[in-house]
């Protein structure tokens, strides 16, 4: 899981990226963390959506409230990777979800 893989929202946007399980803003700011391959939780360990396959991390506007996970160590701030093309607009998703980096 050493790889770097690129978070898009809706617009085709670049938002951030993951890296070792960590993501961080495409100024390699830690933002947040996953959990059982697919949960996004922000550092405070609050969390913040899924992870698609299609690179977008989105949530139920009726998510219900989850316990907040214990935070993991802050980790070391990566390199900033390349920055990668922007993509196509993506399908829009359906109700009740949204992206969490649409704004």
């Amino acid at each position: 899981m050493g790889g770097i893989r690129y978070i898009f929202n809706t617009s085709g946007n670049y938002v951030a990226f993951l890296q070792n399980g960590n993501i961080f803003t495409p100024d390699c700011e830690w933002i947040g963390f996953i959990l059982e391959g697919n949960e996004v939780y922000r550092k405070d360990g609050t969390f913040m959506g899924h992870l698609l396959d299609d690179d977008r991390i989105v949530r139920r506007r009726n998510e219900p409230r989850r316990m907040r996970v214990m935070r993991p160590l802050r980790p070391l701030r990566p390199l900033r990777p390349l920055r990668p093309l922007r993509r196509l607009r993506m399908l829009r998703l359906p109700y009740p979800y949204e992206d969490v980096f649409e704004t």
